[in-house]
């Protein structure tokens, strides 16, 4: 497949394969399925995003995210690993605009969103330390993805945002 695909773009192709647990942990794979799913105009914009967010996703509850032991020392490899990102979504929000209706006229867009959880970061507000910030703006516990899509009323958007902790 790597031979098939340098041959096309003539250039030294590198594949990473990532593993992921669910779909749910990165918000590129989620908001592609959910776009998906958009597409279909049997599907209610509202219920797929409903559907999305509280079935797929399990937010645990707060009191279980919260850590408040810092003693770098006393963890052992198995902790760290356990504690790495893209283990437990904190939050997830969902914004679709455009063309959604389920009519065959390209009626007027209408924007619809979704959201369960919190996407602030909460080692750092429940710990009392500063939250890093990517490129000024950015928050480093959020992935956010943009997707445009297309059906047969129009185009629309979808805004994703994935909050892991």
């Amino acid at each position: 497949m790597i031979s098939l695909i340098e041959k096309l773009y003539n250039k030294k192709v590198e594949i990473n394969l990532v593993e992921l647990r669910s779909i749910h942990l990165n918000s590129d794979v989620f908001s592609s399925a959910v776009a998906l799913k958009l597409r279909d105009r049997k599907n209610k914009a509202v219920r797929v995003l409903r559907k999305a967010i509280l079935q797929m996703v399990r937010i645990p509850d707060l009191h279980t995210l919260i850590t408040f032991d810092d003693n770098i020392e006393a963890m052992n490899k198995n902790n760290i690993i356990n504690t790495i990102k893209q283990q437990v979504v904190s939050g997830v929000r969902f914004e679709a605009s455009g063309r959604l209706t389920r009519r065959l006229t390209a009626m007027r867009a209408v924007f619809k969103y979704r959201y369960a959880g919190s996407l602030k970061n909460i080692r750092s507000s429940f710990n009392n330390k500063s939250s890093t910030m990517l490129r000024g703006y950015a928050k480093s516990n959020v992935q956010y993805t943009l997707i445009n899509s297309k059906t047969r009323n129009g185009t629309f958007g979808l805004k994703g945002w994935v909050s892991s902790h």
